[in-house]
């Protein structure tokens, strides 16, 4: 099993400034030896402790610039990008260009966005569920076409694409795997069985095991061993070095949902997910500026390494 951490939006804490946060926080990881890191695409959402005002978030895609440029080994990716935010030919040659960056580490997470007050805000228009899906589906294949084929050409409802060019061609061959997020069981499964190399579902582990049945039951139906998908899923983690360390961030996080506990306790509950066939775990934690934690979920990487 291997980890990778999302990064939540930071704030300017002790290192200077938002970006000096992100960065010192993806340090850590690539030293912790997770297999990767993730940023959110998205551009405002109200502070929930001061709703005077919004939270600090940093463009994605700058973001995972700057990051492949201070990391060296650790994969780097978007959980997940919002298919109705961009051009999807801009979204390949974006994703080709962080990959070039990267030497070869980059991830590309696509997802139908959600987020109406952004939309509203930054002049986008917001378009239905099943529009936002449609537009999903288009997109990932003109991505998939523009990192692999050279002209590329798409047309469909959405988005159109007539003899492409995108040079440098990613490091990656033939492209950087595509993850596709969401437990959406009608849509979003369908659409990682038929275009996605990875996929990210939620919940307890019964509930896992019940998703990656409907994965499987989808990769039967377009004809696609569902082996040729990494399986993930996304949890929440609150981890502290000993039980009175444990209890003082319980206590400060009362409302905490999610694994809890020391790291050889949040290594046996990731082996859960594990026995019911996950492959991978992204997570984010109940304090997401600590590297102090990021340090401690090192120590349950090579615990889960072998599952």
């Amino acid at each position: 099993m291997l980890l990778g951490l999302q990064l939540m939006p930071t704030h300017a804490g002790e290192h200077g400034n938002e970006a000096d946060t992100a960065l010192a926080l993806v340090r850590a990881c690539d030293e912790a030896g997770l297999d990767s890191v993730w940023v959110a695409d998205h551009f405002m959402f109200v502070d929930e402790e001061h709703p005077e005002r919004e939270v600090p978030i940093l463009e994605s895609f700058v973001t995972l610039g700057a990051m492949a440029a201070v990391t060296e080994r650790i994969r780097i990716g978007q959980l997940v990008v919002g298919a109705p935010y961009r051009n999807p030919a801009l979204l390949a040659k974006a994703c080709t260009t962080l990959d070039v960056l990267s030497h070869g580490r980059s991830i590309i997470g696509l997802g139908a966005a959600w987020h109406e007050p952004e939309f509203v805000a930054y002049g986008w228009p917001f378009p239905p569920l099943r529009e936002r899906f449609q537009m999903l589906e288009e997109a990932v294949q003109v991505v998939d076409r523009m990192l692999t084929q050279r002209p590329a050409s798409f047309s469909g409802k959405h988005f159109t694409i007539a003899d492409a060019y995108n040079d440098p061609r990613p490091v990656q061959q033939p492209r950087p795997p595509i993850l596709i997020g969401g437990s959406g069981e009608k849509v979003t499964l369908r659409l990682v069985a038929a275009y996605a190399d990875m996929c990210n579902v939620a919940g307890d582990p019964a509930e896992v095991q019940r998703l990656f049945g409907v994965l499987a039951a989808h990769c039967e139906a377009v004809g696609r061993p569902v082996d040729q998908i990494t399986r993930c899923n996304h949890v929440s983690i609150l981890i502290a070095a000993d039980e009175e360390e444990l209890a003082a961030r319980q206590e400060a996080h009362p409302d905490f949902a999610g694994i809890a506990g020391t790291p050889e306790t949040v290594a046996e509950r990731l082996r859960e997910y594990a026995a019911v066939g996950s492959e991978y775990v992204t997570f984010t934690l109940a304090d997401p500026q600590d590297v102090e934690a990021i340090r401690l979920i090192g120590k349950v990487v090579p615990e889960v390494a072998d599952l």
